[in-house]
C-alpha cells in the first residue's frame, strides 16, 4: 500500500474517530497495521505504523469484540474509562486500593489507574460520590467508555 494511501485511510478513520468520539482505533489488514489514538477530543492525530505482513483482521469483528468485552450498563451513574488499557486499583500491588466499595471520595481524588503504553493514568473523581461497585477487574484490559466503578453523588 503506497504512503498516500495509508494517509488517506488514517484521515478516513480519524474522521470516523472523531465523529463517534472514540479515542482509540487500531486496524490490521494483511499488508498494514494502523493504531489511532487521540490524546484529546481536541488534539490532532497520533499515529503509529507498522507495514507488516499479517492476517487480516475484519474491522467490523473487532467492533463487535470491543462491544462484547465493554462491561454491560449499571443502572447508577458511573467512573468510565477515558482510554483503552489496563485497569489497576492501587499504585502497586502491595499498596492499599485507591478506592473500595462503599468509600466516599471527593471530587479530584484518584480512584484507579490505567496503564497505556507503559504510561499510568490516573483516574481522578469530578465530584464528591459514593463508590457503589467496583465493576473493573483489577489487572485486566479495559476499553475506552468502559464502566469502571457505579457511583452515587453525595
Amino acid at each position: 500500500m503506497a504512503n498516500k494511501e495509508i494517509k488517506d485511510t488514517v484521515k478516513s478513520l480519524y474522521e470516523i474517530m472523531k465523529d463517534e468520539k472514540i479515542q482509540e482505533l487500531e486496524v490490521n489488514s494483511k499488508d498494514y497495521s494502523v493504531a489511532i489514538k487521540r490524546k484529546d477530543p481536541n488534539a490532532g492525530v497520533y499515529v503509529q505504523k507498522d507495514v507488516v505482513r499479517q492476517p487480516a483482521v475484519a474491522a467490523a469483528a473487532t467492533a463487535a469484540k470491543v462491544k462484547q468485552d465493554a462491561a454491560p450498563a449499571s443502572k447508577g451513574e458511573t467512573i468510565k474509562s477515558p482510554i483503552m488499557g489496563v485497569f489497576y486499583q492501587s499504585p502497586s500491588p502491595s499498596s492499599p486500593v485507591f478506592a473500595k466499595e462503599g468509600d466516599i471520595v471527593d471530587a479530584g481524588k484518584t480512584v484507579c489507574i490505567i496503564e497505556a503504553m507503559k504510561v499510568m493514568n490516573e483516574i481522578k473523581a469530578t465530584f464528591k460520590a459514593k463508590i457503589v461497585k467496583v465493576i473493573a477487574e483489577n489487572g485486566k484490559p479495559v476499553n475506552s467508555g468502559q464502566d469502571l466503578f457505579e457511583i452515587e453523588k453525595v
